[in-house]
């Protein structure tokens, strides 16, 4: 993250480099995540990539379990596979969706991969009047950005549009994605990131982007 504002072109560009190179290094003896490395996955789609994690829930929160219930669920397995699609995926990672039901109440572990799935399955049934799929479509389609955009131009961005038709606010140079739930913490660009597949993009997220206020 910048430390201060930079106004000259060339030192920004300079410093967005350092920020791509720093922001997403593991940290000094951390054991790898069970996730495709950045740029892998290449001749898969981003279907199979998600997919890649493994059918059920487990306790690593670094793949992409709850991500695949998820668009499962909301019969977006498919649109995910389309070839040519060109999108940006924002993927929540394991960890991220425990850590969103845990801040809307969720009393599980952070490793409990399936309660926090339940759990996130029964706000949003309230909050869609009995039916949760439409809700959940939405915060789905709220992780989709048009067009596939590598580190550079997310870095640069200060706006990304969304297949739900709703924005997501960016601040240059940083890694916080801004959603529509002010009270909540905003997501973070984590690692891996830039994991290329043939119909699009991944980047990691350590939160759950949510369009509307919860």
């Amino acid at each position: 993250m910048f430390t201060k504002r930079i106004t000259v072109a060339v030192a920004g560009a300079v410093a967005a480099a350092s920020l791509v190179a720093t922001s997403f290094a593991a940290p000094a003896g951390a054991v790898p995540a069970q996730a495709p490395a950045e740029g892998e996955g290449a001749d898969q789609t981003i279907a199979g990539i998600v997919a890649s994690s493994g059918e059920g829930f487990d306790t690593f929160g670094g793949d992409y379990d709850v991500l695949l219930a998820a668009v499962t669920a909301a019969g977006l397995v498919d649109t995910l596979n389309t070839p040519g699609l060109d999108v940006t995926v924002w993927a929540p990672k394991d960890r991220a969706f425990v850590k969103t039901a845990q801040a809307l109440g969720f009393g599980g572990a952070i490793t409990d991969e399936e309660g926090a799935w339940n759990f996130l399955v029964d706000t949003l049934t309230t909050l869609g009047g009995g039916d949760p799929i439409p809700t959940l479509t939405t915060i789905l389609l709220y992780h989709v950005t048009p067009d596939a955009r590598g580190p550079g131009r997310v870095l640069a961005a200060t706006r990304f549009p969304t297949l739900a038709e709703i924005g997501i606010r960016h601040v240059p140079g940083s890694t916080k994605l801004i959603d529509k739930a002010p009270e909540r913490r905003n997501p973070r660009l984590v690692s891996p990131i830039n994991v290329r597949a043939s119909n699009g993009v991944i980047h990691t997220i350590n939160r759950v982007l949510l369009p509307i206020a919860v």
